[in-house]
Formats: C-alpha cells, sequence, structure tokens
C-alpha cells in the first residue's frame, strides 16, 4: 500500500481554526499525523486521538441531520414518517450508541471507531442527565420543523437530481476541489440540480451564525462553479436553521464571490508561510514552537488539544 502523504489543503474550519489558534492548526493537520501508526511518538499519538475527539453538539448536528435525511429517503420512496418515529428509529439509537462509546472510554483501543466526547475526556459536565435531555429535545424538534417546513419545499427533489457528495461516512477521500492549485475541502448537506439551477442546502441544528454561514457557503457556490460548471446567477443557497424553523435562502453577487475568494487566498497565504521554505508542494511545517498559541486563552476551554498545550500555557501563567 501506499505510504499516505499529508497534502496541503484548505476549508472553512481549517481557516477559522488557524486565525483562532495558530498551534490548534499545527495539531489537527500536522501533529496528529502518522498517529496512528505503530511507531508513532507518544506526542503524535495523543494528538492523533484527541483530533479525533467530538462534542457534544457537534454530536446532536450529527443526529439530527442522520435523522432528517432518513425522512427525506422515506420520502422520496414514498413512505411517510413522523419526527416521533424519525428520532426512535435512527436519532436515539445513534446518540444512545455515541455516548455510550464515550463514557465507557471505548475510544482508547480505536480513537477512529469509536467515539469520545470532549466533554467526558476533560470531564466538563456538571449535569449529565441534564445535558442529554436538553440534546434530545432539540434533535426532536429540528426533525419536527424539517418535516414541517423543509421537507414540502424539497421533497419533490428526486435521488437522480442530486449531486453525490463523499463524506467522512462513505470512505475514502471527503468532497473537495482544486482552485488555483490548493486542494479545498467543501462538504455541502444536500445539493441538487434543477435545469441549469443548482440548489445547495446547509443543515444547522445550532444557532444561527448569518454572516458565518454566508460566507460558508459562499465555498459551496465556488465548489459548484469549479467542479460542476455551475454559473453563479444559477446558484441558490440555503442555510437552514432546523431548530428555529428558519431558512436563510440568497445568492452570491459578483462581489461577494471575489470576495470570498479573496479571503481563501489570503488565508491560504498566511498558512503557506508557516511551512519550510514556503513549500506547499512538500507542506512541511515549520517546528511547532512557531504556530503561535491563541491569544485569548479563553478558547483552550473549547480545544480538543488543550491537554498538549497545558504545560506551556502554565508556564506563560
Amino acid at each position: 500500500m501506499a505510504e499516505l502523504k499529508n497534502t496541503f489543503s484548505w476549508s472553512f474550519s481549517a481557516a477559522e481554526d488557524f486565525e483562532q489558534c495558530r498551534r490548534r492548526r499545527y495539531w489537527s493537520k500536522y501533529g496528529m499525523w502518522g498517529g496512528w501508526g505503530r511507531n508513532a511518538s507518544p506526542e503524535q499519538k495523543t494528538a492523533y486521538r484527541l483530533c479525533k475527539m467530538d462534542n457534544r453538539w457537534g454530536l446532536m448536528g450529527q443526529a439530527a441531520e442522520n435523522a432528517i435525511m432518513w425522512v427525506l429517503r422515506q420520502h422520496q420512496q414514498g413512505i411517510p414518517v413522523d419526527a416521533d418515529t424519525a428520532w426512535n428509529t435512527i436519532a436515539r439509537p445513534f446518540l444512545s450508541k455515541k455516548w455510550k462509546e464515550s463514557s465507557e472510554g471505548n475510544w482508547r483501543s480505536s480513537p477512529k471507531q469509536f467515539c469520545c466526547l470532549r466533554e467526558h475526556y476533560y470531564k466538563t459536565l456538571e449535569n449529565e442527565n441534564e445535558a442529554k435531555r436538553q440534546i434530545a429535545a432539540q434533535i426532536q424538534n429540528c426533525i419536527a420543523n424539517f418535516i414541517d417546513k423543509v421537507l414540502p419545499r424539497i421533497g419533490t427533489v428526486s435521488p437522480g437530481q442530486e449531486f453525490q457528495i463523499a463524506t467522512p461516512e462513505t470512505g475514502g477521500d471527503v468532497e473537495h476541489f482544486i482552485y488555483e492549485g490548493v486542494k479545498i475541502y467543501a462538504i455541502p448537506d444536500f445539493a441538487y440540480k434543477i435545469g441549469d439551477q443548482v440548489h445547495i442546502h446547509d443543515w444547522k441544528a445550532g444557532k444561527i451564525k448569518a454572516d458565518q454561514h454566508r460566507q460558508q457557503l459562499s465555498l459551496y457556490a465556488l465548489w459548484a462553479i469549479v467542479k460542476h460548471g455551475a454559473k453563479l446567477e444559477d446558484i441558490f443557497l440555503y442555510v437552514e436553521y432546523l431548530n428555529e424553523g428558519q431558512v436563510l435562502p440568497f445568492q452570491i453577487s459578483e462581489e461577494e464571490m471575489d470576495a470570498a475568494k479573496a479571503l481563501m487566498s489570503d488565508s491560504v497565504g498566511e498558512m503557506t508561510e508557516y511551512l519550510v521554505d514556503n513549500d506547499r508542494a512538500a507542506n512541511v511545517p515549520l517546528p511547532k514552537e512557531e504556530w503561535e498559541l491563541t491569544y485569548d486563552t479563553a478558547n483552550c476551554s473549547q480545544c480538543n488539544f488543550y491537554e498538549l498545550c497545558k504545560a506551556e500555557l502554565d508556564e506563560q501563567g
């Protein structure tokens, strides 16, 4: 088997990590690399394990998305289902399984195979039962709002009209495109074509962050242009806020697309400065110490890699 190569890449989430904390980006892209191997160093193994860590809000989003996509697939087959059925058949078993894996520490044997929640690992949950109840209620609300408010708008879309999107669950490399020689990861939740029009939906089970989500979907518009030959004026974007039962529909102007491209190019350029000889093809990182810790240590409480930085943070006071 050919050796895996750590290729330089960019994504919206990677850019957010890099802006918030250079060291976080180092751990998630370079420090963890090879940490799955038998001969990996203890630091590599720890970084790899922490990189695979999730949190309860991420788990909530996954459970909600699994359930609503099951509802959609059932609908496409002419099988109507209600929110309670979707919750009990898909979301609840998924949530229970992952929560149990995390609380019992199954991830110690295989971080990739089993769920590890940051709240369990760092022991930050004050009331676990209340947290589980809150997540369950929000997921059920998301499913109900999807059936009531989203499904009527997309229920006529057939699988043949959908774009096939590679996700982590499908195995192999996830959805991406190449722009200006850089591998760009972009994973729309649901995208389809009607005539020349491309429609892209993104499910949000959490809070409304309109500006941030608009930027994120600008990247999906570029994905449609580069990978599928769509025209900007034919791309329609929708942020589906499932918990609130609201939708943010919009199109991207030429000026907004230029701004999104500039943001991406600037971010890629800044990341390149942290590579040896600014060489993206070789993609060898500068030493860990050159990747600065965050200026706002309040971010550390929400970071998977806190364990690896704790000693250094303590030295800084």
